[in-house]
């Protein structure tokens, strides 16, 4: 008797190909979520505009094992073909193989990088993503963007599933490529990874001028909002910021924890004062 998994995987194979844009990606990502073979968790994030109830923001990520058999490999196999069928419909379509390419891709999330969902980490991953214009969007502004990242370990397939919404690169924040910092202008073009313009991967171990770029733009978007789970976001990617500052100059770390010292006197909240504070102990160690 066939399984769910080698029925849906068939039907899907042989989908027309006058089918939707993404609808054919979306109905795949539903086939790895009901097949019983499956073993996954899950993670969902969703921002709507308070007074339009349009999505502003949204992830969708799925993480799991399934075996490596004959119907896994057809699944691995089904997932790459229906990406590959909607390159014509996607504005951007990109495959890394990890055994070529060592890569991390951070698709973004909403109108800016303060959020995004990474592919690539998984060990020896290969891995597709695709991005489509929201047709429902007017203004013509907002994208989906659906990612498949899977990774051979014997006798399971490892995997990452994702869709992420957000505005287009040209409308995001921070596009000019310039951050300030007392009064100091520093170039993060190099936010931009060699994917193309929907990916960022900061890389901000290695680069000094990414990893100021990185860190002023969390720190922006802590001071529009110095209290609450947001503030407390942003207080946390800067924490684990600060956790890796090899590649900074003395002069650059205590440029950095004047800013953060800044930072923890805009809020009340002791956990992210806390966090502002070990912030600093890892800039001075």
């Amino acid at each position: 008797m066939k399984s769910k998994s080698m029925i849906l995987t068939v039907m899907l194979m042989v989908l027309p190909s006058a089918l939707m844009a993404q609808q054919s990606i979306q109905k795949m990502f539903e086939n790895w979520q009901g097949d019983n073979r499956v073993r996954m968790k899950s993670q969902h994030f969703l921002e709507r505009d308070p007074e339009t109830g349009r999505m502003e923001a949204m992830f969708d990520v799925y993480d799991g094992m399934m075996p490596n058999d004959a119907l896994g490999k057809q699944l691995v196999k089904a997932t790459q073909t229906v990406f590959e069928r909607e390159k014509e419909s996607a504005y951007q379509i990109r495959t890394i193989s990890q055994t070529e390419n060592d890569h991390t891709s951070n698709l973004a999330v909403g109108d800016n990088y303060s959020q995004s969902v990474a592919i690539g980490k998984i060990r020896g991953s290969d891995y597709i993503f695709a991005c489509f214009l929201d047709k429902d969007d007017p203004e013509k502004k907002h994208r989906y963007a659906y990612a498949f990242e899977w990774a051979d370990r014997g006798d399971s397939i490892q995997f990452r599933l994702a869709v992420t919404y957000a505005l287009i690169p040209k409308y995001r924040n921070n596009r000019n490529g310039i951050i300030i910092i007392n009064e100091k202008k520093i170039s993060v073009n190099g936010t931009s990874s060699s994917f193309g313009p929907d990916s960022i991967s900061f890389g901000s171990e290695h680069h000094p001028e990414v990893w100021l770029g990185e860190f002023n733009i969390y720190k922006n978007l802590f001071l529009k909002k110095t209290e609450g789970h947001a503030a407390s976001q942003y207080a946390t990617s800067i924490y684990r910021l600060c956790k890796k500052t090899d590649c900074l100059e003395a002069e650059e770390k205590s440029l950095v924890c004047k800013e953060i010292q800044k930072l923890r006197k805009k809020t009340e909240d002791e956990f992210i004062q806390e966090l502002f504070d070990m912030s600093i102990e890892h800039l001075n160690k």
